[in-house]
């Protein structure tokens, strides 16, 4: 009897398989959560990448029903790995940020103030949903020290929000109004003339957002900003930023190459 068709090669072959597609759907599902479980689970992950592989060229050729069944779900698991990189909302660049600004702009103004007028004044809080829930919940009383909250249960909502002065009818409409337009979280602290903070879109371990301001930065200041890697200033009024997570490049690609596009339509403006 082949390797391939011993049946404990077999059950190695479908656990790998079926490991991977846990995997992939949910990094797909849950990705920001998600990544932590493999990083975790990393001495699992690498073989049982290298079992599918072999399993895939082996099973190519479907000469028994097992053959058959993982190639079949080796090419589910293809598509899976291949969906955020065909998927729009899996991209981000700074002409992504640009085109959505243009056409939410004024509606993440909207959804600041609504917010702004209801928090307890002084507190500062930063809310991120996920399929729907908070995923993210973090607050200060304007002491300085902030309550981090990732996950946090309902108890642990209904807590904050009393804090902050909001309720779930508040929390139901910030969610559907960051949906309406692509975006995922708000962090604003209750100060007159603070920067707030929309969240854009997370890709893998990172997360981009814009930082909008009320007061217009100084060109020393939009010269700060961008010599930050992980920074664009788009206006004045607007950065674009960039974060890699814990273990995530902190760096903003593509930012070299739209700085000189947005470069050069200016001196072609200018002309």
């Amino acid at each position: 009897m082949k390797l391939t068709d011993k049946p404990i090669w077999i059950a190695i072959q479908y656990f790998c398989v079926l490991f991977l597609t846990f995997c992939f759907v949910g990094l797909i599902v849950s990705d920001f959560l998600f990544i932590w479980f493999i990083v975790l689970l990393i001495w699992l992950f690498i073989p049982a990448l290298v079992v599918a592989c072999i399993s895939f060229i082996s099973s190519i050729i479907c000469n028994s029903r097992h053959k058959k069944i993982l190639l079949i779900l080796n090419v589910i698991n293809i598509l899976l790995f291949l969906f955020p990189f065909i998927n729009p909302s899996g991209k981000c660049d700074a002409d992504i940020m640009e085109n959505h600004y243009t056409e939410y702009g004024g509606r993440m103004e909207q959804i600041y103030r609504n917010l702004y007028n209801k928090i307890t004044p002084g507190c500062y809080v930063h809310i991120e949903f996920e399929h729907g829930d908070v995923s993210i919940f973090h607050f200060s009383n304007g002491s300085g020290e902030i309550e981090s909250n990732w996950n946090p249960s309902e108890e642990k909502i209904d807590s904050l929000l009393t804090q902050s002065g909001l309720d779930r009818k508040s929390l139901a409409w910030l969610e559907k109004e960051l949906d309406q337009i692509g975006c995922i979280s708000i962090s604003l602290k209750a100060i007159p003339d603070a920067p707030y903070c929309i969240g854009f879109r997370r890709v893998g371990m990172g997360k981009y957002d814009y930082e909008i301001y009320h007061i217009p930065l100084s060109p020393d200041e939009q010269k700060k900003i961008n010599e930050s890697d992980a920074s664009i200033v788009y206006t004045p009024f607007v950065v674009f930023e960039y974060g890699g997570g814990a273990i995530g490049s902190q760096n903003f690609i593509g930012k070299d190459e739209y700085l000189k596009k947005k470069k050069q339509l200016h001196r072609e403006t200018d002309r």
